[in-house]
């Protein structure tokens, strides 16, 4: 009986032990979902009506929603780990009330016996009545330790007991805690509701003005082509000019040793890259994507959107010498830093802090994002020699 009680405990405690670490794991998770909701909501208030700010709007408000399902997802699963916690309890407290109802029972016979033998003459009777001296000393030896086992079994039974009430404390935290967990789970789902019934308003507003839309569309592709050309004839001509000083020809860029181990140190730290801003939500990815809310319509972007906060600032990925520090009319300038073989490039900045030829190391800041309409998002791009890379691959958790 004590051994099946012992092991009962010990199992439970352990199941116990490895909900603690799956609860606490969720709740880590729920607390990063609920911060990066939150930091979309920051930049859907500063953003304003501004027809070319919704395609950005309608990202943010479809990805706030994907991760308010993914809370109301891990919500419940929490409200299934207290359910099995709880059920183990139960199972724990339904063993305890039965092992103390065996314990008392056991008690109940020796102290039975106890009575029936409580004259201490007759316990000296049995010990003188033994054939020899070594019956003699197994029988006082028995009756000391019959006397130190019904003290043990007092003893377990009151420990036991404790044990259950214990037991029985945590098991109505737990329907408490649950209780929490589901209404933070009801109000999810309310704000859940709200937000899909928002992104449909927007869609409705939208959808009335398609036409518009898709001519902004089209000037936005323009200009996007325009600054990809600008980018590569300045990389043409910066591989012109080093292989000229150099004596040589063609249509790659001659890399010194140091400018070699650069590349490597650059390409060995792909998928770990830090962000090209402190914090910041990635708005359009790389290459031809569908358009946010133009049915059909597909767009096609030379590196990725990152939204930010008003006052954000571009910063390096990795070490590198700044090439070239493009004016783009109407949207701010572009720096270019190489890096080896490959140039990151940062757009849409109002104002640079480095110059060219500058060497700056990874995380440095290169410039304040500008902002527009409330909207502070920019472009980041990797380019390997004349062709656009996906930077995706390359920032770390950018995927």
């Amino acid at each position: 009986m004590k051994h099946c009680l012992l092991s009962t405990v010990i199992l439970l405690l352990l199941g116990a032990h490895a909900f603690g670490q799956s609860s606490d794991e969720l709740k880590r998770r729920q607390q990063k979902l609920r911060q990066d909701i939150e930091y979309k909501e920051k930049l859907l208030q500063q953003i304003k009506q501004d027809s070319k700010s919704s395609n950005t709007k309608i990202v943010l408000i479809s990805k706030k929603i994907n991760q308010r399902e993914a809370l109301i997802q891990s919500i419940r699963d929490e409200i299934a780990l207290i359910d099995e916690q709880i059920k183990q309890n139960e199972e724990l407290i339904q063993a305890l009330e039965e092992d103390i109802e065996r314990l008392k029972e056991e008690y109940a016979k020796m102290v039975v016996q106890a009575y029936k033998t409580r004259n201490s003459a007759d316990k000296v009777m049995y010990i003188f009545a033994s054939e020899d001296f070594q019956q003699a000393y197994r029988r006082m030896k028995y009756l000391q330790q019959l006397s130190e086992y019904r003290q043990k079994q007092a003893e377990a039974i009151l420990q036991t007991q404790k044990s259950l009430a214990s037991k029985r404390d945590r098991l109505e935290e737990q329907r408490k805690e649950k209780n929490k967990v589901l209404n933070a789970q009801n109000q999810e789902k309310l704000t859940l509701n709200r937000e899909k019934q928002e992104k449909e308003r927007e869609l409705e507003k939208l959808s009335s003005k398609e036409a518009q839309y898709k001519q902004e569309l089209k000037e936005a592709e323009r200009a996007a082509d325009e600054l990809r050309e600008m980018i590569k004839k300045a990389i043409e001509r910066e591989i012109a000019a080093r292989n000229k000083a150099a004596g040589t020809s063609g249509s790659t860029y001659k890399l010194t040793p140091e400018a070699r181990e650069l590349g490597n140190n650059f390409v060995a730290n792909k998928g770990k890259l830090p962000w090209p801003v402190d914090k910041g939500e990635i708005t359009a990815y790389f290459g031809e994507q569908p358009h946010p809310f133009l049915s059909g319509i597909k767009v096609k972007n030379n590196g990725i959107k990152i939204s930010t906060t008003e006052g954000s600032r571009a910063r390096a990925v990795f070490d590198g010498e700044v090439t070239k520090i493009l004016i783009i009319q109407g949207a701010g300038k572009a720096v270019m830093v190489r890096h080896g073989e490959y140039i990151t490039v940062y757009t849409n900045l109002k104002e640079t802090f480095v110059n060219t030829g500058d060497k700056i190391k990874t995380k440095e800041e290169l410039g304040i994002i500008l902002t527009n309409g409330g909207k502070t998002e920019f472009e980041f791009q990797l380019w390997k020699g004349t062709d656009t890379v996906n930077p995706s691959y390359w920032i770390y958790q950018a995927k």
